[in-house]
């Protein structure tokens, strides 16, 4: 188990004992010390997200925030071991949206129910997807049709990286071959680094990607977006298009990153945990350091939004697993 950081769980007991609030503490202030769950291992995106978000959380909802990394599976053993967890509120979870959304769809079996053992609190933020070429696509093909084009004309030219089979990631480049009719092949990298080793070293000649991972590429220009899944341009990609405006609307797709509780966890506390989020993410260096990480502050006004919104994202995910045909992974 991890603090964020050690001076801020002895902050919060110190300023307990001393018999006065943290700064900006609200009324409701419902534990002494909080643990949240992360499937993922220190430094990873989801918990470097999360410790970001909770330096300001910590104090508005619990006394301290202790992050728990739990990494393995792609966080489906940490989830698992969540829904059993005690539900009065000192037990949260931060994940990406795969985990709730897409992971029912693209696997047999799951050892955990996401609509049924979580109870949504909110969702922070969102990540993109983007269709990146490197230095193997010549210079001169720029647009998402030129590269389309070029790629029908040699199987070679028609692969593309992902971090694994059954990611977002992965079944929008397949949405995005069914619907252009282009025989794009898939390489299944261990992971987003190891593809975009290859995309810049000229390994191969795409990769589609979530936009914090190839952020600095792109900015170093040893890559470039062609194109992006976000319903809207980027603020930091604002020159890149969407799939949308190219005529592609059924390519908006991304990733999210939110709490969750325990099923059983009471309103009380997933609305306390909503305002305490939504208070953080006013902080100019939570909103710039989330910006900074190619990340799109998106929160939900309430637990009930962040439930609508999700059985949206889960009914949309598992249309495009029908359309492409995705069979299950074991």
């Amino acid at each position: 188990m991890q603090s964020i950081h050690r001076r801020h769980v002895l902050g919060g007991a110190a300023a307990a004992a001393l018999g006065f609030a943290l700064p900006g503490a609200f009324a409701e202030n419902l534990h002494k010390n909080a643990r949240v769950t992360v499937g993922f291992p220190p430094g990873d995106m989801a918990d470097s997200v999360a410790r970001l978000v909770l330096e300001q959380v910590r104090g508005n909802y619990a006394d301290a925030m202790i992050v728990d990394n739990k990494p393995g599976a792609a966080a489906r053993m940490a989830i698992t071991q969540f829904t059993k967890y005690k539900a009065d509120g000192s037990e949260l979870l931060f994940t990406p949206g795969a985990m709730i959304v897409l992971f029912p769809h693209v696997f047999e079996k799951l050892s955990y129910d996401p609509l049924t053992e979580l109870k949504p609190v909110t969702k922070i933020a969102t990540a993109s997807f983007g269709l990146a070429v490197g230095p193997a696509v010549p210079a001169e093909v720029k647009t998402l049709d030129q590269y389309l084009a070029w790629a029908r004309k040699d199987p070679k030219n028609a692969s593309y990286g992902t971090s694994g089979a059954g990611t977002g990631i992965h079944l929008t480049a397949e949405y995005l071959a069914r619907l252009t009719k282009t025989p794009l092949t898939m390489v299944a990298y261990r992971g987003a680094s190891l593809a975009v080793n290859d995309l810049i070293a000229g390994q191969i000649p795409a990769q589609m990607a979530t936009i914090p991972s190839l952020i600095e590429h792109v900015r170093g220009g040893r890559a470039r977006f062609i194109a992006v899944s976000s319903a809207e341009r980027l603020k930091n990609l604002p020159d890149v298009p969407t799939f949308k405006e190219l005529g592609r609307p059924e390519l908006v797709t991304d990733d999210f990153f939110g709490f969750f509780l325990p099923a059983s966890g009471s309103n009380e506390a997933a609305n306390a945990m909503n305002r305490a989020v939504l208070a953080s993410l006013k902080d100019a260096k939570v909103i710039a350091g989330l910006e900074s990480l190619g990340l799109n502050v998106s929160a939900t006004a309430t637990p009930a939004e962040f439930s609508a919104m999700i059985a949206h994202e889960y009914k949309k995910w598992g249309e495009i697993a029908k359309r492409i045909d995705f069979k299950p992974l074991a």
